[in-house]
């Protein structure tokens, strides 16, 4: 019994020092370093305390900003901006690089940069280098089929 009280005396001058140590700015919690190349999972805020933080979408770093955020790009090619915080290492060893501009999907708020409207987003084009949405339609001369690869916009190619 005398040995349990001691462990217990033990543990609790342990929690002692680490709550002085972490109110008193000592503390400094380490921050992951992330490569151009590494593979991360995006963490978001959970509703529940039950919930997984980290989400099932694996993303590539692009880019390692002096700030601490990250340029992320998924496998649709779709660039995320975020804190190195928020990501967590990915350690899969089966992870598929390639990229399929083909799993992009339209955000029901784009606009059409010459119509200006937001309807028909399966057939609006999204450029590659700026983002914005073109209706197929809309464009001169009219697109019919949509082009395999990256596609540029009028805007970005002048």
């Amino acid at each position: 019994m005398p040995a349990a009280f001691e462990n217990l005396a033990i543990a609790q001058h342990r929690d002692t020092l680490r709550y002085a140590t972490i109110r008193g700015g000592g503390y400094r919690p380490s921050i992951r370093r992330f490569h151009v190349g590494d593979y991360v999972y995006l963490q978001q805020t959970a509703p529940t305390t039950l919930d997984v933080t980290a989400g099932r979408t694996i993303l590539r770093v692009r880019e390692v900003l002096p700030s601490g955020v990250l340029l992320l790009e998924g496998r649709d090619g779709v660039v995320w901006k975020d804190h190195v915080r928020n990501c967590a290492p990915c350690h899969l060893p089966n992870v598929d690089g390639t990229m399929d501009p083909s799993l992009a999907i339209v955000r029901a708020s784009l606009r059409c940069m010459l119509c200006g409207s937001a309807v028909q987003a399966a057939r609006m084009l999204v450029c590659d280098r700026c983002s914005r949405g073109w209706h197929m339609s809309c464009l001169t001369p009219p697109i019919d089929v949509i082009p395999a690869g990256r596609w540029v916009c009028p805007r970005c190619t002048s």
